[in-house]
């Protein structure tokens, strides 16, 4: 009698377990989230810097961003190793009242921390620290400002361990085939230079020692600030720095990137990389954040790969056909450009029908045939992760931020829902047509050199370090 209990339980699972993963949550409806946005308090102090600041007193703690918009653009004739090896050396090395280990020592022992961060745009360094030490962690911080204190064993240390960063860079397929993705479609621009040994030797502590200055006398910087803070105790943080013309900066723009992409054709570039898992990408360029067609291709990326197991990519090329670890896509949207890259993580000999099958999920006939019900269920999906922006103050102050650095509509972040939920099959279509055409692509591949057996004639070999 229990066996037979046992097989008549099995037969009724059974169905349940033959479905595929994307089945589980296929039929589940979600209505759109209703919530508000923060009210974000934006000043200028008199020194200049721009204040974002949203008050939270539930804990003692205090957090702040200071951004200042001297980057990795502003290099002037400077390599691109010296962002990196500024970055590494510097909140390590102190300042003049604090040297070296002192200063960071000092900070912790007070329950505070403390980090920079080179990015392409601005330096960015990031604080946290309990109220009630406030008098004290705030004069230590301005002493880093004001007298810093560039330490030479430091940076040469640092030199040897992003040395060894760079012999162990090809070791992750998916970081290797992002940075050879990056180099090609970048190519003539600071993005598109991945680091050298020997540039970063060349690095002298002079020019490391000016970069600094230049960072630390930028006029434009801001202040973002949460938590219990009292800003009458930042109102003498900062000096009142005279406005200077700004050196020239690169602007990365999308017919820099399409220009790019029409120098490597369709040719398929194969990174040789002996290894059985073999990861293959499309990239393609998407126009600027503040673009008519940016919210038809959230949607449409979502549908097509960017919604995890709800989309295309990970139902047909992972569930359906087990063909793939992993399969996706995600958009990046700057200023004044954006990219797209579908990508499989597959075996290596099933290279090509994963290829024709990324390619093929992307084809206007797909496109053209998706439903109003598709549709719905990715606009919803797209709100309600919406409100993940505003998860905690620090990334709402930085999500307000980001809309003005890359010139976003006032009411951009208000508005966000609304314009989502325009989106119409129409406009999928016409975004699919002119951003999701594998032909305006580049196709990269990390894999065997074997894999040139597949596509003879059509295969550029290329090494790691090439």
């Amino acid at each position: 009698m229990k066996r037979i209990l046992i097989v008549i339980l099995f037969l009724c699972l059974d169905p349940l377990f033959s479905r595929e993963m994307g089945e589980f949550v296929k039929d589940i409806q979600f209505a759109p989230l209703e919530f508000e946005v923060p009210n974000i308090t934006s000043t200028t102090n008199t020194s200049g810097v721009e204040i974002f600041s949203l008050k939270n007193s539930e804990f003692p703690i205090v957090y702040a961003d200071i951004l200042i918009y001297h980057g990795k653009k502003n290099l002037g004739n400077r390599s691109t190793e010296i962002a990196r090896l500024l970055e590494d050396s510097w909140e390590l090395s102190g300042s003049s009242l604090y040297p070296k280990e002192k200063f960071l020592e000092s900070l912790e022992f007070y329950g505070a921390s403390f980090s920079v961060s080179v990015d392409y745009e601005k330096t960015i360094f990031t604080i946290a620290y309990l109220k009630k030490t406030e008098p004290i962690v705030l004069p230590i911080l301005k002493s880093f400002f004001e007298k810093p204190n560039l330490d030479a064993g430091l940076v040469s240390i640092t030199k040897g361990k992003l040395t060894e960063e760079i012999n162990r860079r090809n070791d992750n397929v998916t970081s290797l085939a992002k940075r050879k993705i990056r180099e090609v479609m970048f190519q003539g621009t600071i993005a598109g230079i991945s680091m050298t040994k020997a540039n970063l030797d060349r690095i002298q502590m002079e020019e490391l020692l000016g970069f600094q200055k230049e960072i630390l006398s930028a006029p434009k910087r801001r202040l973002l600030i949460t938590g219990d803070y009292d800003l009458s105790s930042w109102e003498s943080f900062f000096p009142k720095l005279e406005k200077t013309n700004s050196s020239a900066n690169e602007v990365i723009t999308p017919s820099t990137l399409s220009a790019n992409v029409s120098k490597v054709g369709k040719q398929i570039r194969l990174v040789e990389k002996d290894v059985t898992q073999s990861y293959i990408a499309m990239s393609g360029v998407l126009p600027e954040h503040n673009h008519p067609d940016f919210y038809a291709i959230q949607v449409l990326n979502y549908i097509i790969g960017g919604g995890g197991f709800n989309s295309y990519y990970m139902r047909e090329i992972r569930n359906n056909r087990g063909l793939a670890y992993s399969a996706g896509s995600f958009t990046e949207f700057q200023e004044t450009y954006g990219t797209i890259t579908f990508f499989a993580m597959t075996k290596s000999e099933s290279a090509k029908e994963v290829l024709d099958l990324m390619k093929e999920l992307i084809q206007p006939k797909l496109i053209d045939s998706l439903t109003e019900e598709e549709l719905v269920r990715a606009k919803n999906a797209i709100i309600n992760t919406f409100v993940f922006q505003f998860e905690d103050d620090k990334r709402t102050l930085a999500s307000e931020v980001r809309r003005r650095d890359h010139k976003m509509p006032e009411g951009y972040l208000q508005n966000f829902r609304k314009e989502i939920d325009k989106v119409t099959l129409a406009d999928l279509k016409r975004v699919g047509q002119l951003y999701f055409q594998s032909d305006k692509m580049i196709t990269t591949i990390v894999g065997p050199k074997t894999l040139e057996n597949f596509w003879k004639g059509s295969v550029k070999l290329i090494q790691p370090e090439d």
